[in-house]
């Protein structure tokens, strides 16, 4: 299941949308995208990504997203002005508020 959220998503991906669809493939964008930055700049801090599973709603994620990425997404990241990390980052942004089940 994981891999086949992974190949829909990638291939999704490719067409550039403004938004995703919904919110498993929201979730798998903002998570890996979260965990790429702190890998990226300080693997000591992994665990930093795991506050994404305490939010209640996306726009909590949101939140937690901007300060990892305000936290690890500086001189450190190499992908920093990357046009596929800004993309990624957007789409993060762009989502609606949705409440997570439990």
């Amino acid at each position: 299941m994981e891999d086949n959220i992974y190949c829909i998503i990638k291939t999704a991906l490719k067409n550039k949308p403004k938004e995703l669809p919904n919110l498993d493939q929201w979730l798998l964008v903002a998570v890996n995208t979260a965990k790429s930055i702190i890998d990226n700049t300080s693997k000591n801090n992994l665990g930093d990504v795991m506050k994404l599973s305490e939010c209640k709603n996306t726009s909590q994620i949101q939140h937690e997203f901007d300060i990892i990425q305000g936290k690890f997404g500086r001189e450190g990241f190499s992908q920093r002005y990357s046009p596929v990390y800004l993309y990624l980052c957007s789409l993060v942004a762009n989502y609606s508020n949705e409440e997570l089940d439990a």
